[in-house]
């Protein structure tokens, strides 16, 4: 089951990319469907977009500073009544600091040099449009740039607490997540912040990853067990206390 997850995510972002590319003009078709000449991309001037905007990564931010704190106390109180299993604070930590934060924030963002839509002259910018595929024109955009979504991966990673739900309800989990992530998604597009390819590879490649990191935790031959992972925290967190007793 696990491996054939992974192989079709990685099959869908593949056919996903291919289709891109091979049409960029899909991307200046669905912005266009946001934008007007006399008004531009008017949803983002709105108050309660706005509001919403900077409201939907709360739900990303608050669970993985859970996982963090949880990993913390499997390491250092070890003794005490646990609020999250070892693996599943290790492998909520794992994939938003892989994900959103290093490869898609950290990597694409930083390096993909691609402008947003409302920058570009299709939509009344002065920079250059370009399909994902293909690097920035240089000195146009050097940071924090359109290619891929932080805020779609961000969203899309609410996937990986949505695994470890109770059986009866992991699917209604994934379906409410891939819904916000729908949902978040259509709002950049929305704002002119970014293209249909930002968003939609900016989540598979979170989707990807979180499914790479949860084989390699809960599905392939030989991973720890709940005892052998709280037990390796708790070995790890003692180990670092008696190296900084020893440096003070």
């Amino acid at each position: 089951m696990a491996r054939r997850l992974l192989l079709w995510l990685t099959a869908a972002t593949a056919l996903i990319a291919l289709v891109l590319a091979v049409y960029p003009s899909l991307d200046l078709a669905v912005s266009r469907l946001f934008w007007t000449p006399e008004a531009g991309f008017a949803l983002s001037r709105q108050g309660w977009a706005q509001v919403v905007r900077k409201l939907s990564m709360w739900p990303t931010a608050i669970l993985g500073i859970a996982a963090l704190v949880s990993l913390i106390q499997h390491m250092f109180w070890p003794a005490t009544r646990q609020f999250m299993r070892a693996r599943a604070a290790m492998f909520l930590l794992a994939t938003v600091i892989v994900a959103p934060l290093l490869v898609v924030n950290g990597g694409f963002k930083e390096h993909w040099e691609r402008a947003r839509p409302v920058q570009v002259t299709e939509f009344g910018g002065a920079w250059t449009f370009t399909p994902w595929w293909q690097f920035g024109v240089g000195g146009q955009c050097t940071t924090n740039c359109s290619f891929v979504s932080g805020e779609a991966s961000g969203a899309a990673w609410l996937a990986a607490p949505a695994l470890l739900a109770p059986p009866p309800w992991r699917i209604p989990a994934l379906l409410a997540a891939g819904a916000y992530t729908a949902a978040v998604s259509a709002l950049r597009i929305a704002f002119g912040g970014h293209f249909l390819s930002d968003v939609m590879l900016g989540a598979l490649v979170t989707l990807l990853l979180i499914a790479l990191v949860h084989y390699r935790i809960y599905r392939r031959p030989g991973h720890p067990d709940e005892q052998r992972a709280a037990a390796g925290l708790a070995a790890l967190g003692s180990r670092l206390t008696g190296l900084i007793r020893r440096k003070a």
